[in-house]
């Protein structure tokens, strides 16, 4: 009898085995369906569409951007427009419309700057609407050719630095203004007054701003010294006299920039696209 209830006790182990198995075969089978449905059901949603640049899926491409109005900032539309077509492979030319009085030096330098890296690669054309002066002229001296109309206006190479000062203002209403610390700050210029290191900084400033506009200038149009001196100072000047003193290349509009690029680029046509990076900044 106790070699019966032996076996009887190894038997009633090995169900307890099996079940205890079975059980985690079922559980570990559970774990990895759960798994293959979830891998299945992914691979059968439908794909977001990967980020791609603006203008990409349009294949080759003659972008056109246009500064309009002040040059003020790296957030303005135009500056935007510009990073985009640096970026795109699909540009195959650039038409750059000018309609500019100006704007903010280091805001020009940048834009002067993006725009060597999109000539260093396509063909850039500019286009002068009515006023290109100044940091509007500077930008659109990057151009291989220029563009204007007879009665653009076009030019003022110089350099304006321009603080509001408040200080009398506050004298008269019995506020005073003082700060403490080491050193000159231009912040308090408007409250305090110019002095001696004020008037020296801005001055240095201008100049020095000034100067780096007219070597600009000089290097992109291939202005002599002589002619040179024709154009700076501030001089504004209508697009024939400009033609003629060497700041613009031709009488003309975006048609004949386009014309232009069709001549200099054997994969521009008449065909090709002419994209307005506009629409792709809000």
């Amino acid at each position: 009898m106790p070699r019966a209830n032996s076996k009887l006790k190894n038997n009633d182990q090995d169900v307890c085995c099996q079940v205890m198995r079975s059980m985690a075969l079922k559980k570990f089978a559970r774990r990895w369906w759960f798994v293959i449905l979830f891998c299945v059901v992914y691979l059968l949603m439908p794909k977001s569409v990967p980020n791609r640049l603006p203008g990409s899926d349009m294949g080759q491409h003659v972008a056109t951007v246009t500064v309009q109005g002040a040059v003020e900032g790296m957030t303005d539309s135009w500056y935007r427009q510009l990073e985009l077509v640096a970026n795109s492979p699909k540009v195959t030319g650039l038409i750059l419309i000018i309609d500019s009085p100006g704007g903010v030096v280091s805001i020009a330098d940048a834009g002067y700057s993006l725009l060597k890296r999109i000539h260093a690669k396509v063909p850039v054309v500019t286009v002068i609407g009515n006023t290109a002066a100044s940091a509007g002229y500077l930008l659109a001296s990057t151009g291989d050719i220029i563009f204007a109309r007879e009665t653009s206006i076009v030019g003022s190479i110089g350099v304006l630095l321009e603080i509001p000062v408040f200080k009398q203002l506050l004298e008269n209403i019995g506020v005073e203004y003082r700060n403490v610390g080491v050193g000159h700050n231009l912040d308090a210029v408007p409250f305090q007054g110019l002095n001696e290191f004020t008037n020296k900084y801005l001055e240095l400033a201008g100049n020095d701003s000034y100067r780096w506009f007219r070597n600009v200038v000089q290097y992109e149009r291939r202005l002599s010294d002589q002619a040179l001196k024709k154009v700076i100072g501030g001089k504004i000047f209508l697009g024939h006299e400009a033609l003629s003193l060497g700041l613009v290349d031709a009488i003309g509009d975006t048609s004949a920039a386009f014309s232009w690029l069709i001549k200099q680029d054997s994969t521009i046509n008449q065909s090709t696209n002419v994209v307005d990076y506009a629409k792709f900044v809000s």
